[in-house]
């Protein structure tokens, strides 16, 4: 799955353990519920979440995303 995530908009992944966050283009800011250190990710750049809790994320300003789930496939 591949979107544009617009500055001040906000996407919740569930369960997100597995999940490959990966950022085509701008900045990703990402947040793991319960976990102090939050992750900001540019264009190029990936982070895989190790944890099966929540994550938010949010463009900064913007970003185009892409989710990949362990197989490859696009995950929502």
């Amino acid at each position: 799955m591949s979107f544009r995530l617009a500055g001040g908009s906000t996407m919740l992944l569930k369960r997100a353990s597995g999940v490959r966050i990966v950022c085509h283009a701008g900045a990703l800011w990402i947040s793991e519920y319960r976990r102090l250190d939050d992750s900001v990710l540019h264009a190029g750049e990936s982070l895989t979440v190790g944890s099966n809790r929540d994550v938010v994320l949010s463009g900064l300003p913007d970003a185009q995303v892409a989710l990949l789930s362990q197989g490859g496939a696009a995950r929502c």
